[in-house]
């Protein structure tokens, strides 16, 4: 698994804070996500070509 992170000035989906961090990834089987997560309120979530994934839905990416 590769990553990159950046501060991208996102706004988190729980709070509305500009205080989200996004992260990169290349999962195992290639499949390109990205992790977000707030420093405020500390919620995080996944993004996959535009749609937000819960931790159920990158478990069952990884586990295949």
């Amino acid at each position: 698994m590769t990553s990159n992170a950046s501060n991208s000035g996102l706004s988190c989906t729980s709070c509305g804070q500009n205080s989200v961090i996004e992260i990169a990834m290349t999962l195992p089987d290639d499949t390109e996500v990205v992790f977000c997560s707030c420093h405020v309120c500390e919620a995080r979530w996944w993004d996959k070509e535009g749609e937000r994934i819960d931790v159920d839905g990158i478990i069952d990416i990884v586990g295949n």
